[in-house]
């Protein structure tokens, strides 16, 4: 299967679309470390599916804004499942807050979770997948940063800063054999801690005329990081529905 004898980190692993790609890996043949800042009991379930789909867990909560965490989690998934050959950078902190209420405070804690925090899971796992000749990373990035939403300034900020690394990394790690690449899902069932608005209207907005699920993210995700997407890095793939890239079908409101 297409990640046999691999081990995958998926950072954000407790619900949803974490939750899934674990799940989905693991039916592939996969290890998975489970991480999720708080919500042992949630990482706890997600894990019983993953051991039932046949892989072996490691689950580990901490606090990607924390560099200390970030060591912490890496350390103990390498040394309970093995050497990390696939990151799921899919953790993320999206706070709403109007753009000029947006404080120093606000903002650092976005940029640390969203950019630094991204960035030194990356740079921990990356020796790994040079010391196996390759490797793959793929980092999420919701659709909203490409269409625009009132109150979102400080975390698409950080989210743009995703996509640079993205870019870059792919072309300073591809000659170890490591593929960077993105994925940007749309307007996602999930149980979200923020519904949107918009109702019926928004979701025809979209082309397909529906909601994604986290199982077609999760399809999409293991396509990125198995051997079927070998020659693709430095990409971001939209699985949206095709909402992207007519901004004007979403009003800024929502």
């Amino acid at each position: 299967m297409e990640f046999d004898n691999r081990t995958a980190l998926v950072t954000g692993a407790s619900r949803n679309i974490g939750e899934e790609i674990a799940v989905a890996i693991a039916q592939r043949g996969g290890d998975v470390g489970i991480t999720s800042k708080s919500d042992e009991a949630a990482c706890r379930e997600t894990a019983d599916r993953v051991e039932a789909a046949g892989g072996d867990t490691s689950v580990v909560l901490g606090d990607l804004g924390n560099p200390d965490d970030i060591e912490r989690i890496v350390d103990t998934v390498r040394d309970d499942l093995g050497p990390i050959d696939v990151l799921i950078n899919n953790a993320t902190y999206r706070p709403k807050k109007p753009f000029l209420k947006v404080d120093e405070d606000d903002l650092d804690t976005v940029l640390n979770v969203n950019v630094k925090g991204l960035f030194l899971t990356t740079q921990h796992v990356v020796p790994d997948m040079i010391d196996a000749g390759g490797g793959s990373i793929v980092n999420l990035i919701g659709a909203m940063v490409y269409l625009g939403r009132t109150g979102k300034s400080h975390s698409y900020a950080s989210k743009m800063g995703i996509e640079g690394q993205i870019r870059q990394l792919a072309s300073e790690l591809g000659p170890e054999g490591i593929r960077v690449n993105g994925l940007s899902p749309g307007l996602i069932d999930t149980d979200r801690d923020e519904p949107f608005d918009g109702g019926d209207e928004l979701v025809e907005a979209i082309p397909l005329q529906r909601m994604g699920t986290p199982e077609e993210v999760a399809e999409a995700c293991c396509f990125l990081a198995s051997d079927r997407a070998s020659f693709i890095t430095g990409q971001i793939l939209h699985a949206n529905g095709g909402i992207y890239p007519t901004p004007n079908v979403i009003s800024p409101e929502e």
